[in-house]
């Protein structure tokens, strides 16, 4: 077992970590397939949303496109008042004598947004019933819609691929209107940058502290991020995700509160987000998971009689219990940069490889020529006047190791509880 710098190799990690390239081919152009067929649908039924966001999702593996997202953001074509509390950072949208769908009285409303949103995707979706991919797959499609008080806060389409185990394409997403920051700007108070844009979105008012027609606010800084950034972000959630999943930590695992987590993190460091490890990252965004209350949501708006409802609590319970034990160590190995190989393979199910290059025999042959020539004795100077002879040059350093690594996946076995994409 070799102890290996916290630090470093996370960054190796996310670096070398790479899904099955032919999958995600596969992946991207079935979802766009999949898009296409439902926004098509939408738009023969007159409605007014018309983008998804996609995760691909085999068990333990999970793959995104790179400019992931979690937010349908929308742009009404109309202008509007706002009213921002610092307090509870959030913001009320009105427009005097409107009537529109999502308004309720003057204000623009986020439960009117959600209801419909869920009335044409269910009408959508029943329709389409099924669609074939382009490499012959035929995928089942199902809309669910994860709820609070039987109002929808959460959205999810998922195409389960026909004749396969626990596979398929789940498109997460939560509706929110979108502003330019040179239209309708921030307050101070926000830090936003010079040029930006800024999304609110629903929130869900679980201690009823906020108003109805209140909205959340937040600058999407991972939309400003280079090709660089949002590699190393992508692949930082997937290790997430199968670490997660190879702890049995199946709710904490699904791709919506994953990605929607990363978000909150970029929210809460603002721009040095961008500067911050892998390691770091994903230990912040790890404590999202496990330490607010999304969790629970996700229970509450899929369970039923009383019954279910203790059984999926108590699930959740030692769910989250593993959750924190694995957040536990992760903090402890960032505050010391240490972790082992064997916590890498047992956690995250992955042969970390340290492969070492030894030095070149041409290369050490000719050292050991110099170092045996130093080492002899000189030989008799001829009759003078004797030559004056260079000294002889010292023996070159021996050649430091290079070390290389190398991130192989290894198979989870099969357990009982299989993992449910929400």
């Amino acid at each position: 077992m070799a102890m290996l710098n916290f630090v470093d190799t996370f960054e190796l990690m996310a670096l070398n970590f790479h899904g099955d390239e032919e999958q995600h081919h596969r992946f991207v152009h079935d979802a766009k397939l999949l898009i296409d067929a439902i926004v098509n649908q939408l738009h023969k039924n007159n409605s007014i949303f018309k983008d998804y966001m996609a995760s691909f999702v085999s068990q333990i593996n999970m793959d995104m496109p790179l400019g992931f997202e979690v937010f349908l953001t929308i742009r009404l074509p109309i202008s509007l008042s706002a009213s921002f509390n610092e307090k509870q950072r959030s913001v009320q949208l009105y427009r005097a004598n409107y009537t529109h769908p999502f308004f309720f009285a003057d204000a623009i409303n986020p439960k009117c947004m959600n209801l419909r949103l869920q009335q044409d995707l269910q009408r959508a979706v029943g329709q389409v019933a099924c669609i074939a991919g382009y490499w012959g797959a035929i995928y089942d499609i199902k809309y669910t819609a994860l709820s609070y008080n039987r109002v929808p806060f959460a959205h999810q389409v998922f195409a389960a691929e026909r004749g396969a185990h626990n596979r398929g394409i789940c498109f997460d997403f939560i509706v929110a209107l979108e502003f330019d920051g040179a239209e309708m700007p921030l307050p101070i108070y926000y830090k936003a940058p010079i040029c930006y844009k800024w999304i609110a979105y629903g929130l869900v008012d679980v201690n009823q502290n906020h108003n109805s027609a209140d909205w959340g606010v937040l600058v999407p800084r991972w939309q400003s991020a280079n090709m660089g950034l949002r590699l190393r972000s992508h692949n930082m959630l997937l290790l997430l995700h199968r670490l997660l999943y190879a702890q049995r930590c199946f709710t904490l695992a699904v791709p919506f509160l994953v990605k929607f987590c990363f978000f909150m993190t970029t929210v809460d460091c603002g721009e040095r987000y961008k500067r911050m490890g892998v390691a770091h990252l994903m230990v912040t965004t790890l404590g999202h998971q496990v330490f607010r209350n999304y969790c629970e949501l996700i229970v509450k708006s899929t369970v039923g009689d009383h019954a279910t409802n203790i059984a999926a609590t108590k699930e959740l319970r030692e769910q989250q219990v593993r959750g924190k034990g694995i957040f536990a160590m992760l903090a402890k190995g960032l505050e010391l940069n240490v972790i082992s190989t064997q916590f890498i393979a047992d956690y995250f199910q992955i042969k970390y490889l340290k492969v070492t290059e030894t030095t070149a025999p041409a290369t050490t042959a000719a050292a050991a020529t110099l170092q045996k020539s130093k080492s002899a004795p000189a030989p008799a100077p001829p009759p003078p006047p004797p030559p004056v002879l260079p000294p002889l040059p010292p023996p070159p350093p021996p050649a430091q190791l290079r070390v290389t690594t190398r991130v192989i996946p290894r198979a989870v076995p099969p357990c009982r509880k299989q993992h449910r994409s929400i």
